[in-house]
């Protein structure tokens, strides 16, 4: 998708910026003019990241925050607002899987899951709230899955937490509409990324768990960063603008057929 410098001098954070899916989003909105807030708790990878492109390496901040600590959080949110004044897009994007069945999944790894996935955005959007409410006018995508509708074998801790963005995505949007603020969220299939690739280590043979999930996808690739990208482009921009309390699903077709 190439719509130009649509977002020139935005400013737009994202989170869970330093790799896969955060990463692509990031520079995305560079290459669109954004002026980038990359977050995430691995500081030198995503300084790394961000120094690797021309887009990103222009004008954009990178900020080191461990976004399930609600000190944490709030102290990034406080100092986007002071360096920069206002934020016109917030991506919230910063999450973590768990494939973990109920029989060994521990209450921490359940409070874990949801103090990244679902309190971390909580909190953001708390905080950037008042600034759109001033400017009347502000953006929040957050990051979903096809999981969160569909379910998954062995990982009731992060289908769950995904359900949730979906229905706190429709919550907000419905509050944030007379106000300027529009809310989407973005459910992503099975994307190429570190998580996935993490998730197919942990299997006896890797490549043969990548491909056997290829098998599965109706276009025969998993999705990029790029794909989800540029679902988060267009739902930030004008072209969007009646488009609020929606649950995009960008997956290649998968959940029109069978999901495991």
């Amino acid at each position: 998708m190439n719509m130009g410098q649509q977002y020139r001098g935005k400013i737009v954070v994202v989170t869970g910026a330093a790799s896969g899916i955060g990463l692509g989003i990031a520079h995305a909105f560079a290459e669109e003019g954004a002026i980038v807030c990359g977050v995430d708790i691995n500081g030198v990878a995503l300084k790394s990241a961000f120094a690797k492109s021309n887009a990103l390496h222009t004008g954009s901040s990178t900020y080191v925050a461990d976004l399930s600590s609600e000190v944490s959080a709030i102290r990034f949110a406080e100092n986007v607002i002071a360096d920069y004044g206002r934020v016109d897009v917030l991506v919230n994007n910063a999450g973590i899987n768990m494939n973990k069945k109920l029989e060994t999944l521990e209450l921490a790894d359940w409070d874990n899951v949801f103090n990244i996935n679902v309190r971390s955005m909580y909190i953001l959007c708390k905080q950037f709230w008042s600034v759109f409410k001033a400017q009347k006018f502000g953006v929040i995508i957050n990051m979903s899955s096809i999981m969160g509708r569909a379910g998954g074998v062995g990982a009731p801790a992060y289908c769950a937490s995904k359900s949730a963005i979906d229905t706190f995505t429709r919550c907000l949007a419905k509050d944030g509409a007379s106000i300027g603020i529009r809310v989407n969220a973005i459910c992503p299939g099975y994307i190429d990324t570190p998580i996935m690739d993490a998730m197919f280590s942990e299997q006896s043979d890797p490549a043969a768990a990548r491909q056997a999930i290829i098998d599965k996808q109706p276009t025969r690739r998993l999705g990029t960063p790029q794909d989800i990208a540029n679902g988060a482009i267009f739902l930030a921009s004008e072209k969007a603008s009646f488009i609020s309390g929606h649950c995009l699903t960008i997956d290649g077709a998968v959940t029109a057929t069978q999901i495991d």
